[in-house]
């Protein structure tokens, strides 16, 4: 597919469709539009996420990360949001 069909919604339907009949049960909405985001990438995007990827995963095996309950009492503390 190509970028351009991204925002097609016949060929979202058409997409939609061939996934629940090829699919196992228990498919959700977020994992169906996970994968049209996929497959309406062009080669470049794959390839720029996967780089994304690559190096958010060597960041983290060289110690380049911080927890995400830090992360996020940070940011709490910082707008002024309620603990959950």
């Amino acid at each position: 597919m190509q970028t351009d069909r991204w925002n097609d919604l016949g060929a979202f339907r058409r997409f939609l469709e061939a996934q629940l009949e090829t699919s196992p049960e228990g498919l959700t909405l977020d994992e169906v539009l996970a994968r049209w985001d996929y497959e309406t990438q062009s080669d470049e995007e794959r390839q720029e996420t996967l780089e994304t990827i690559r190096q958010g995963l060597k960041d983290a095996d060289e110690g380049r990360s911080r927890p995400i309950e830090e992360v996020l009492a940070e940011l709490r503390k910082k707008h002024n949001l309620p603990s959950i």
